[in-house]
């Protein structure tokens, strides 16, 4: 048994628990422990949490209340068991090893319309108790981060749409920069909504069975688009994977039943923009990581058959999930792109 996994037995034995039977890493500093009346349960390990310790902010704090006010308003969430102030953990229900990045990999689509509505209810019940959050909010994720943020994916989505067209030995349509600056613009002004900003395929837990999501990782809060949340959920770059490759849950139909889901009549066109940002954003890093730049080098190692993932990110690029002027125009100028002559990337 590691150091790390010892300090996790210690801290739930000393919560009042049973001894340990078994334990086992799920991700870093997280572990699920069986223990002797063989009940599963999650410890996580919070290595900030001393640093927040009396903020506003707290990390443990936070998820504990977030994801107990979230429980109780009958959101897919795992319940909170408790909390160990001195070791900074938190104890979670076991909801399932497989996580949703899993499931989208395997190629399991039967989990798209558990995650739209799953979404929807929790950022509904965070709209409930916005003015108790708001104070809450970690400071990298207040209103200012997320314009500075979202002005950098734009710049990055600029940068993601000249290096794949390079790569496909393509010029660049000159019209895609206009209409990318018009899309980042509109997306700007609408209102942002709070929820975790720690928004990923793998903080979702796919029940054994497949009839529910959890959702995980709130111990930071803050302010964005509930479509570029679930645009990133419902994506799998693969991560690690030697046959991993990117994948989606989003398409047409998916993207009309989040409008109805979410209320929003522009819902498909706001998630249409934010997977188009989405992917161009991938594809800067891809093209980053090929071209050796030393901020992207440890992708690398993450992101097998880097080549192959480029190809996938332009095929996603020109699949539509609304019928939107600008993004159909998009599209089309940006299949003239991707459509080489004899052009390799």
């Amino acid at each position: 048994m590691s150091l790390a996994d010892s300090a996790a037995t210690a801290a739930y034995v000393r919560a009042g628990h049973p001894p340990v039977r078994a334990i086992a890493p799920l991700a870093e500093g997280v572990w699920r422990v069986e223990d002797a009346d063989g009940r599963k349960v999650v410890v996580k390990h919070q290595p900030f949490g001393r640093l927040t310790q009396g903020t506003a902010y707290d990390l443990l704090e936070v998820e504990r209340d977030v994801l107990g006010f979230l429980h109780r308003a009958g959101c897919p969430v795992p319940v909170v068991l408790g909390i160990d102030r001195e070791a900074h953990c938190i104890f979670l229900q076991w909801v399932g090893d497989r996580t949703l990045d899993d499931a989208i990999q395997d190629g399991d689509r039967a989990t798209t319309i558990q995650a739209i509505r799953g979404l929807c209810a929790i950022e509904h019940a965070f709209f409930q108790r916005a003015d108790q959050l708001a104070p809450r909010v970690v400071p990298s994720a207040n209103r200012a981060a997320l314009t500075a943020a979202w002005d950098e994916a734009g710049a990055r989505a600029h940068a993601g749409i000249e290096q794949l067209c390079r790569r496909l030995q393509r010029p660049l349509d000159a019209g895609l920069r206009s209409l990318l600056d018009a899309m980042h613009d509109w997306l700007a002004v609408r209102p942002a909504s709070l929820g975790s900003v720690d928004y990923n395929a793998r903080n979702a837990i796919v029940e054994p069975g497949g009839t529910r999501i959890y959702f995980l990782e709130f111990a930071k809060i803050g302010w964005d688009w509930t479509e570029r949340r679930l645009t990133q959920y419902t994506s799998s770059m693969g991560s690690g994977r030697q046959d991993g490759r990117m994948r989606s849950l989003l398409d047409a139909s998916a993207a009309r039943l989040y409008a109805e889901e979410s209320g929003r009549s522009d819902g498909a066109r706001a998630l249409d923009y934010h997977r188009i940002f989405f992917l161009l954003n991938s594809a800067a890093l891809l093209c980053a990581a090929l071209d050796g730049e030393p901020h992207a080098l440890a992708l690398r190692q993450h992101w097998k058959r880097p080549h192959a993932r480029l190809r996938q990110c332009a095929a996603m690029l020109a699949q539509g999930l609304s019928t939107d002027p600008s993004a159909t125009e998009f599209r089309s100028r940006l299949q003239f792109c991707s459509s080489p002559r004899g052009g390799t990337l």
